[in-house]
This record gives C-alpha cells, structure tokens and sequence, in this order.
C-alpha cells in the first residue's frame, strides 16, 4: 500500500519535471490517444522518442551555442 502510494506519487513528480525541461511523456500521449483517438496504432515508447527528437531536431539548431 505505501509502496504503491510512493510510485504513484514519484511517477507524477517525474512526469512534472519531464514537461518543466520540455522531455515528452509517453504515458500521457499514449492516454491521450486512448481518450481521443482510440482508432489510432498505438507507437511503440521507442517510436514516440524517436518521432519526438525527429520533430524537435530535424530543422537543425534551435540556439547559436
């Protein structure tokens, strides 16, 4: 039971500190598609990290230094 509760709430601060940085959340896109798209394919964590830094790099950098 505690344990549960400390994961619960450990997940959250991790998913927190992901959208301070600007890191994707996996679990939340993936119940987002869920929700809203369930006829959506589902992405595999891989494939959603890869189309992330695809989107966010491909134009090349985003700051001179």
């Amino acid at each position: 039971m505690i344990t549960s509760l400390l994961a619960a709430r450990f997940s959250k601060l991790v998913a927190g500190f992901k959208r301070v940085v600007g890191m994707p959340d996996y679990a939340a896109y993936v119940a987002h598609l869920r929700a809203v798209h369930p006829d959506a394919p589902v992405p595999s964590e891989r494939e959603y990290f890869d189309a992330y830094l695809k989107g966010r790099y491909e134009s090349g950098p985003t700051r001179c230094c």
